[in-house]
């Protein structure tokens, strides 16, 4: 069992972090090319892009557990159709969201907080992001059709690939370029397209229907029921973001934004690791649950919980022993790494209950109590997060910013751990 877990979560663990490791990449080479501003500035603009990933994630998705469904049924014809529609949906929507946030994106700029020299770097980070929106989508939709056809192992080799392009292309144009932040927008982009081209090629391989344009209503419809799930969990965190960049412009200005841009470097590829561990097994998950084997359910979930607590820990140890250098590493001024010491400790703390509390939604959506999953994942990043990030700084100033963190994780591991109980009562059974 233990290896069957493993060749299931491995790729998926690498694949989400490597999406969290684009974040990672861009902040390093911003942080020595363009200062705090720039750090502030990516950090500021990061909800358009991260609108930009969800949508693709979520039509991708869709498409791939309505894909998967007439598989299992027989219908290859559904299948062809269903593929159709879903690239042909995601290219639409990539366009057609260009356009909105096109439209919308001095104003959006505005809400998150950005002004001054920090709005002039973010319109041109964001500008660039927003004009490559149908790669980005199409590249992170296509993503799960692959993992949903056995071929996770390609999806994985897409990323880590693109995570490598992205490196060299953002070193080649912010420094002997001198493109500053508009190389890593750049950066990201043909990234996402090298991502896009690789899983379109082996598509193009593995598939023996050819790809045809194509748009049925109710395919769309279908795909947007069950895709919205999957958008909702990914755009969740990013509203966290936003309020957290608001009390950090509040309570220490722009050196405090910029030191949290680099916290958020940090925590947002280990939540990608970790999240990884419930994504990976969630296939078994399913199919125990329909089976109604219950013993085998109880095993993989408790083997997953065992590799979430030890990942946990590990990742808060290292964070831990290399906070004196991140912020070296990542080019912060003096004035933000005053913060980022106590910033960086405290929320690696929430390492060790975040990959519980991740595993927890995976679980809800692979029982089918998909609604539950996005009803709690919206209730952590619009009531619990927001509450604690507006009345922990009220008393303690910054220090209440970072608390909000482990203290968001530990609430809802307590909400997750009793709305379980039920489930553990089921696999006792077995």
């Amino acid at each position: 069992m233990f290896r069957r877990i493993l060749k299931q979560a491995l790729p998926t663990m690498i694949a989400f972090t490597m999406s969290g490791m684009y974040s990672v990449v861009d902040g390093l080479f911003v942080g020595k090319a363009a200062g705090d501003t720039g750090l502030a500035a990516i950090n500021i603009a990061w909800p358009i892009p991260a609108v930009i990933t969800a949508m693709g994630i979520g039509i991708g998705t869709g498409g791939s557990v309505l894909y998967s469904n007439m598989m299992g049924k027989g219908d290859r014809d559904g299948c062809r159709r269903m593929f159709n529609t879903t690239v042909t949906f995601l290219a639409l929507a990539g366009v057609l969201l260009s356009a909105v946030l096109f439209a919308a994106r001095d104003p959006l700029l505005c809400i998150f907080g950005a002004e001054g020299e920090v709005m002039g770097q973010a319109r041109q980070y964001a500008g660039i992001i927003i004009a490559g929106s149908v790669l980005q989508v199409c590249g992170t939709g296509i993503t799960p059709l692959l993992r949903n056809m056995n071929l996770s192992f390609a999806a994985m080799i897409s990323m880590v690939t693109g995570f490598v392009v992205n490196i060299a292309v953002n070193y080649y144009l912010m420094f002997p370029l001198g493109m500053g932040i508009r190389g890593a927008a750049f950066g990201t982009v043909t990234a996402q397209f090298v991502v896009l081209a690789i899983s379109v090629l082996v598509l193009s391989r593995s598939c023996k229907e050819k790809v045809r344009p194509a748009l049925e209503g109710k395919s769309v419809a279908g795909i947007c029921r069950s895709g919205i799930t999957a958008f909702g969990v990914s755009l969740a965190p990013t509203v966290a973001l936003i309020f957290t960049n608001w009390q950090c412009l509040r309570y220490g200005g722009n050196a405090a934004v910029a030191c949290y841009a680099v916290v958020s470097y940090i925590v947002f590829p280990v939540q990608y690791l970790l999240t990884g561990i419930g994504d990976g097994v969630q296939p078994l998950l399913s199919y125990y649950n329909g089976a109604g084997r219950p013993g085998e359910l109880g095993q993989v979930k408790r083997i997953a919980r065992i590799g979430a607590g030890v990942l946990g820990a590990v990742t808060m140890t290292v964070t831990l022993v290399c906070t004196p250098y991140i912020a070296r590493w990542f080019g912060l001024s003096e004035e933000a790494a005053v913060f980022f010491g106590t910033g960086m400790r405290v929320s690696a703390l929430a390492f060790l209950v975040t990959g519980f509390a991740k595993f927890n939604i995976s679980y809800l959506n692979a029982v089918l109590r998909a609604r539950l999953a996005v009803l709690l994942t919206f209730a952590e990043s619009l009531v619990v997060s927001p509450v604690y990030l507006f009345l922990l700084p009220a008393f303690t100033g910054m220090t209440g910013i970072w608390v909000s963190l482990p203290a968001t994780a530990v609430t809802m591991l307590v909400i997750y751990g009793m709305i379980n109980r039920k489930e553990m009562s089921y696999e006792k059974k077995g």
